[in-house]
């Protein structure tokens, strides 16, 4: 069966010499018993114990009750540890406390590495009565430190040339790590991917982006730096599961409270019309939420995986998914006609109550205009005069510019009582401009006045650049204006 995913080309063959990263620490230590004594709380329980045994049994001899090592006994190293902590060897995943390889019967008691007098000046009498340190025997051991103890960042600063920054950090969809790698480090790219792949167990693929994104889907070209040529991962969201092919979509996973925030903000009963959807962060969980969903995006990848995932999730029945350029899809659902069959009386799950009138009686929802029900592969056309509560526009690159697909877009006959969409948005601001200056630049698109718009800061994406969400309901004004022989042709039909 031929495979439908992306897989890149193999990387090259690395192997590390883990010898020339091995550390050994020359340690003082001491030798502790492995003896349990009863603590103060133990020897109270020790006590009531017994009484009460004693009384139960009273022919039985009292010595024959008593066990050692009751209630929560103390180890005579944690004593010790306990005592001794400002001097106990502190390192990261790294005990204190280990066997000692020349005494079954004892454990080392590891000090810090600048612990060099054993006469132990920073350690007060208290604590050595307590730790009982002068009945403890002193020792030296040798602590070797492997390859596979230090972390990514510590193994790289010791390959790269001194000067070059270390990729500190690194973005993860499912099983894939990518990077953005500078040219000073291109040579040491494959070595890189190695050492991430061996220090971090959950990555089975470490890749590269390179060049410019140019692609009409703006989805980078990545390189294989180490690992599964395989681009094709699963991310888990808020209880859905996505598929994604990371060499044909794009997928970002800090938007994860972003898509959550917003299907939260959809009631029940309302629709959703996704018109850049990718492959479905914000359609399929609104649909895993209950609520119906137009969807579509303009790869076909994205329509493709959207619906596998819809699939995969359940909740096919409630998303239509099309493979349309954002403003066709739009226009195409907004055309004056019969739009589907109402189907307000179909229950929509959910465990919102409904809102209720001031007589405690339920508040109808307005009638919903649903699509029918298509086959599982295809959905068919958009249903002309269809209608929905909430339009998605998640690409921050351009989305703005598409804004100009709701003018004088709306049929009267249609939506004459019903109240219009709301429109969230997202687009980038620079730091010069202010969140007025997004609003005009909207209004210039939508070719309309934006009224009580909403502006939402949703990340940093660059020192001088965020990413923003403009939300905002499309006014009568915008939705039925004139808009000459376009305009008739969207209203019309003709």
């Amino acid at each position: 069966m031929m495979e439908r995913f992306t897989r890149l080309d193999p990387a090259p063959e690395v192997k590390i010499d883990k010898e020339k990263y091995v550390k050994t620490l020359k340690l003082l230590a001491l030798r502790v018993p492995k003896v349990r004594h009863p603590t103060k709380r133990a020897a109270l329980f020790l006590e009531r114990r017994t009484a009460a045994a004693a009384a139960r049994f009273p022919l039985v001899p009292r010595s024959r009750l008593t066990r050692s090592n009751v209630a929560a006994p103390q180890a005579k190293c944690n004593v010790v540890m306990k005592a001794l902590r400002s001097v106990a060897l502190d390192l990261p995943r790294q005990r204190c406390i280990m066997p000692d390889p020349d005494d079954s019967d004892t454990r080392l008691f590891l000090l810090r590495e600048s612990v060099k007098d054993r006469e132990l000046p920073t350690v007060t009498p208290e604590q050595r009565e307590t730790a009982g340190l002068s009945e403890l025997a002193w020792t030296t051991h040798e602590l070797r430190l492997e390859y596979d103890y230090f972390n990514a960042d510590e193994i790289l600063r010791q390959i790269l040339p001194e000067g070059c920054e270390v990729p500190g950090s690194f973005e993860t969809v499912g099983h894939i790590a990518h990077l953005n790698l500078r040219d000073e480090l291109r040579e040491f790219r494959h070595v890189i991917g190695r050492v991430l792949l061996d220090k971090n167990p959950r990555l089975r693929t470490v890749v590269n982006k390179i060049g410019t994104i140019e692609s009409e889907f703006r989805v980078p070209t990545w390189e294989l730096l180490a690992g599964d040529t395989s681009l094709e991962t699963e991310v888990r969201q808020h209880g859905v599961t996505f598929k994604v092919d990371f060499g044909e979509v794009y997928w970002n996973s800090r938007l994860e409270a972003e898509h959550k925030r917003v299907i939260d903000s959809i009631k029940p009963g309302e629709i959703l019309c996704d018109v850049m959807a990718g492959i479905g962060p914000f359609a399929v969980p609104a649909a895993k939420a209950g609520r119906r969903v137009y969807a579509s995006d303009l790869n076909p990848q994205c329509t493709r995986y959207l619906r596998l995932n819809a699939r995969a999730n359940k909740v096919k029945n409630l998303v239509k998914c099309y493979n349309l350029d954002a403003r066709a899809f739009i226009r195409a659902l907004l055309r004056p006609g019969p739009g589907p069959k109402d189907v307000d009386d179909e229950p929509v799950p959910s465990k919102v109550s409904p809102k209720l009138d001031d007589k405690g009686k339920p508040v109808p929802r307005p009638p919903v205009r649903w699509a029918a029900a298509g086959a599982d592969e295809d959905d068919g056309e958009p249903p002309a005069g269809a209608t929905f509560d909430h339009v998605m526009m998640n690409l921050p690159a351009s989305a703005i510019e598409f804004l100009d697909a709701f003018k004088g877009a709306f049929d009267r006959g249609v939506w004459g009582d019903r109240a219009l969409p709301t429109v969230h948005c997202y687009t980038f601001k620079k730091a010069a401009e202010t969140f007025d200056d997004v609003v005009r630049r909207g209004e210039g698109y939508l070719g309309g006045k934006i009224v009580d718009p909403k502006i939402r800061e949703v990340r940093d994406v660059a020192p001088n650049k965020i990413m923003l969400c403009l939300s905002f309901a499309v006014t009568p004004e915008v939705a039925f204006a004139e808009t000459g022989r376009e305009g008739k042709r969207a209203r019309t039909g003709a």
